[in-house]
């Protein structure tokens, strides 16, 4: 099986070992968003069925399922059933199925019979952004986790990609997943103006216009702005500012380092700015879950403010 994805070499082991075994079973992709996990699944179905990946959506003995960020239901699944009672072409049948998490319970259970029958000829492939399938899943399929990159590796990534400014400020947008360099360049300019906006403020209540005026329409518009596909982003950059902040305050860091930070130093105490850093992590991981609202966004405010 062909690398085509950056970093993760443990995984890409652990894959070459799967993709060596005669008969392989139920396989379980999980890592963070933009770590390479769909690279590596669709490179391994082509890898199992003896195809090129440029055919492989015309090979009849693979079937996918994509649904983004829609709920994959029951009637998704039976017809995976379907297909996988139908004779193969070739040596075996492959089913992809991504973004695993949205699968819902229900559809889980029916997928138990596949899981179960260990028909020899028919391998099933979750790409899950959150470990959160069924035990009862779980405990049927070998799982190959994928974690982000190394800052070095990273940095390596950066380098191969041309990035050759503010390195460290678009490593942070990424944390450090390699495949939101894209995303993290797109809305960059943005979030870097953003970020200089909220390092000039002269009281901690002119937090409240830097985010009314980021699209100067209604307020806390950088919650609706970004909530569809940069938020995340959005608070991974109050993070990276709050955490440099702290690190302000408690180490001697270099004097044009410190200068950046002059009025916020004196605005936020170091518990302010630890209590501050703590609450945006908390929120951030919210976030990942796919439970958060406007108001839990307004709440973070209130404690920045």
């Amino acid at each position: 099986m062909e690398k085509k994805f950056w970093g993760n070499m443990p995984a890409y082991k652990h894959l070459c070992n799967y993709a060596a075994q005669k008969y392989p079973g139920p396989l379980i992709l999980v890592g963070k968003q933009g770590l390479g996990k769909r690279i590596a699944a669709f490179s391994l179905a082509a890898s199992l069925l003896g195809c090129s990946e440029e055919i492989l959506s015309q090979n009849r003995d693979f079937l996918l399922i994509d649904k983004g960020k829609d709920p994959i239901k029951v009637e998704d699944i039976l017809e995976l059933l379907e297909q996988s009672n139908l004779a193969s072409l070739g040596n075996r049948k492959v089913y992809l199925i991504c973004q695993a998490e949205n699968i819902n319970v229900q559809a889980q259970n029916k997928l138990l019979k596949l899981l179960e029958d260990r028909n020899l000829r028919n391998t099933v492939i979750f790409v899950c952004n959150q470990d959160v399938l069924l035990d009862t899943i779980k405990s049927r399929c070998m799982t190959i986790n994928f974690s982000p990159l190394a800052q070095n590796e990273m940095e390596e990534y950066l380098n191969n990609c041309k990035v050759e400014k503010d390195c460290d400020f678009i490593m942070n947008l990424c944390d450090n997943c390699p495949y939101h360099l894209e995303e993290a360049l797109e809305i960059y300019p943005d979030l870097k103006n953003l970020f200089q906006n909220i390092l000039s403020i002269k009281q901690r209540e002119d937090l409240l216009s830097v985010f009314h005026l980021i699209k100067e329409k209604d307020p806390m518009e950088f919650y609706s702005t970004y909530y569809t596909n940069h938020f995340s982003m959005g608070l991974l950059m109050l993070q990276y500012l709050f955490y440099n902040l702290l690190m302000a305050h408690l180490y001697n860091v270099p004097s044009e380092i410190e200068s950046i930070y002059d009025n916020l130093l004196s605005l936020y105490s170091i518990k302010d700015t630890y209590q501050i850093c703590i609450a945006i992590t908390s929120h951030h991981r919210q976030w990942l879950s796919g439970v958060y609202t406007k108001n839990d966004f307004f709440d973070l405010v209130r404690v920045m403010i």
